[in-house]
């Protein structure tokens, strides 16, 4: 049975860094949505994986470092990747760094299509806005995505392999409440909604003080999903004491679809009551940069200490291995190049450049030519 029921709105795919890459019957690279998980994960960890993945692709193509994987703390297992490769890239008749390349060529389209049914699918334009890359490998993708969908400027978070705990950690308590109240919105069934809210708004005291939420952190909002009888979906409207839901009705049908029929009855189908435990959050303030003039210029604009050294790719292509936590606000660099952290490799491809930001997140921009 088909349940309405309020959720955030995510597009998942099955295109994460243990994502498995097979040869189908019909002679096809596919990757995902079977997953290799973290254990025992893609091969190049040694944890016992035996199934190619996007992370070995990754590694394989130098874009993880095997002496800078989680801080320098985990051994990565290239010959091993290479050897679990072989029969997938004979099977396609490619060299292993061929196939490593068709392997994230297969997933960034994946994620192109996702991007694109949330995106340019729903009336939005990509080149309009920022894409934002976290989790342990998505920034490893990131730039191609951006060039595929035409965005110009990535933002990397300052950590962006735990961003998802950190928003656990500072987001509000939200607990939703709904009653169904099918009926016309007529002065007699009105007066009956205030009762029912009451009922709701006990329910939701009694959660919030088991989450521990004191009394001034707590707000309630109410509403009704409304429509024109006969109608199959309904509008939500914010209610408060004042509130006339017909006319409140009409005026959000208008703006929302561009005409009402105010002549039409109105029915309430539910009561919805959401209350919000607020979580005081840490105070985020930018950092001054301290190097903008000396850096004004600059190709390569970052302390020595970020400079790891570099390393050629099996592509050919030279890249710089810089260290984020060296990288203070205003530095900033051109690709080639690898940024690696505790949580989280930044691959900033040839034709892109970055700079810190502020707040420490990494902004990647296309370089225009």
């Amino acid at each position: 049975l088909p349940l309405r029921i309020r959720l955030l709105d995510i597009e998942t795919i099955g295109a994460g860094g243990g994502s498995i890459a097979r040869v189908d019957a019909g002679g096809a690279l596919r990757v995902g949505p079977q997953s290799a998980g973290a254990d025992p994960g893609p091969v190049v960890y040694g944890l016992g994986g035996q199934q190619v993945t996007v992370s070995d692709a990754n590694a394989l193509l130098g874009r993880l470092d095997a002496d800078h994987f989680l801080g320098g703390a985990m051994r990565l297992h290239l010959d091993a990747a290479r050897a679990a490769i072989q029969p997938l890239a004979q099977a396609l008749g490619l060299s292993p760094e061929k196939a490593a390349q068709g392997i994230i060529d297969v997933a960034n389209a994946n994620i192109d299509r996702a991007l694109r049914r949330v995106t340019v699918a729903r009336g939005y334009d990509p080149r309009d806005f920022t894409l934002v890359a976290f989790g342990g490998a998505g920034a490893l993708h990131a730039c191609d995505i951006a060039d595929r969908l035409q965005i110009p400027r990535v933002l990397v978070p300052r950590y962006p392999g735990v961003l998802c705990a950190y928003g656990l950690l500072v987001a509000d308590v939200v607990l939703d409440y709904s009653q169904s109240v099918l009926g016309l919105a007529e002065a007699d069934s009105l007066r009956g909604l205030a009762s029912l809210i009451d009922e709701l708004y006990n329910r939701a005291q009694a959660d919030l003080e088991a989450e521990g939420i004191a009394e001034a952190q707590r707000h309630y909002v109410a509403s009704v999903d409304a429509r024109y009888q006969g109608q199959a979906y309904e509008l939500n409207i914010p209610l408060d004491s004042e509130t006339d839901i017909p006319l409140a009705f009409h005026a959000t049908h208008r703006r929302v679809y561009g005409h009402d029929m105010p002549a039409r009855a109105v029915e309430v189908v539910n009561l919805r009551l959401r209350a919000v435990g607020v979580v005081p959050g840490p105070a985020l303030e930018p950092e001054a940069s301290n190097g903008e003039d000396e850096f004004a210029g600059a190709r390569y604009a970052f302390p020595g200490a970020a400079l790891l050294g570099e390393k050629t790719a099996p592509d050919g292509v030279r890249l710089d291995l810089l260290a984020r936590q060296h990288l203070p606000p205003g530095a900033r660099f051109d690709g080639a190049a690898l940024v690696f952290q505790m949580d989280s490799t930044v691959y900033v491809p040839p034709g892109w450049s970055a700079h810190v930001d502020g707040y420490r997140n990494l902004i990647l921009e296309r370089v225009l030519s």
